[in-house]
């Protein structure tokens, strides 16, 4: 099931779901949560951490089993203003981790412009990208057919990652350069695990890492939408 059929199928099914809102998050179950998931003090917890400008660009979260998660091996997806979770999670910080994911690519997609637009988090990413490309053709990795100068995802270099080096590895290689293994995927993965870090994690380490990802952060972390005036 792709995500246009998600959409279509949830949105349809909608009269059917239970909902629940808790501060600004309309929650909507298709399934419940398996195992003991107290998903109460997890939207309670979202709601402290991100300020009202963020939680608003999310209509709703859809709770549930999607064959497109499990096709992707992912817990959670963005998609149009929502976030679908799938209802099988490790546990309440797990649970946190994936949503608070998703309202970074949220964010992304809104405030694209003022993130992207001098090519500062582009150009690091990137400069970064180049020297784990060294590092590899050093430990005598054969990387002749990967383009380590795309920031858009590319599928077979994440499969190189994954399978021809192992995220272990690409861990330990990667260290003072990335923030984990999966954010070297895609300038979009790279900064949606600093949105992460930034509410999550430590920002002295995040600043350390990736200063231009913090410096954005730090900056719309404190905007009022309705006295700002900066164009996005």
């Amino acid at each position: 099931m792709n995500r246009k059929k998600i959409v279509s199928y949830v949105k349809n099914q909608n009269k059917k779901l239970s909902n629940q809102k808790i501060g600004q998050i309309n929650i909507f179950f298709k399934d419940p949560f398996i195992d003991d998931i107290d998903y109460e003090i997890v939207f309670r917890k979202i709601n402290q951490l991100l300020p009202d400008h963020m939680l608003e660009l999310i209509d709703v979260v859809y709770v549930g089993e999607f064959e497109n998660l499990k096709e992707k091996n992912a817990n959670a997806l963005y998609s149009d203003g929502a976030v679908y979770v799938d209802c099988k999670q490790e546990d309440e910080n797990d649970l946190i981790d994936d949503i608070i994911h998703e309202f970074a690519h949220a964010v992304e997609d809104r405030f694209g412009n003022f993130l992207y637009e001098d090519g500062d988090i582009k150009q690091n990413f990137l400069g970064k990208r180049r020297k784990l490309e060294s590092i590899l053709k050093y430990e005598n990795y054969d990387i002749d057919n990967y383009d380590f100068s795309k920031p858009e995802f590319d599928g077979d270099l994440d499969k190189f990652f994954f399978r021809g080096v192992g995220y272990e590895k690409l861990n330990n290689l990667a260290q003072n350069l990335f923030l984990a293994p999966y954010s070297i995927t895609s300038l979009r993965e790279y900064f949606a695990r600093g949105f992460e870090e930034f509410y999550l994690g430590n920002l002295n380490f995040l600043k350390y890492i990736c200063p231009y990802v913090y410096k954005k952060l730090s900056f719309l972390d404190n905007i009022q939408n309705e006295e700002n005036n900066y164009e996005f």
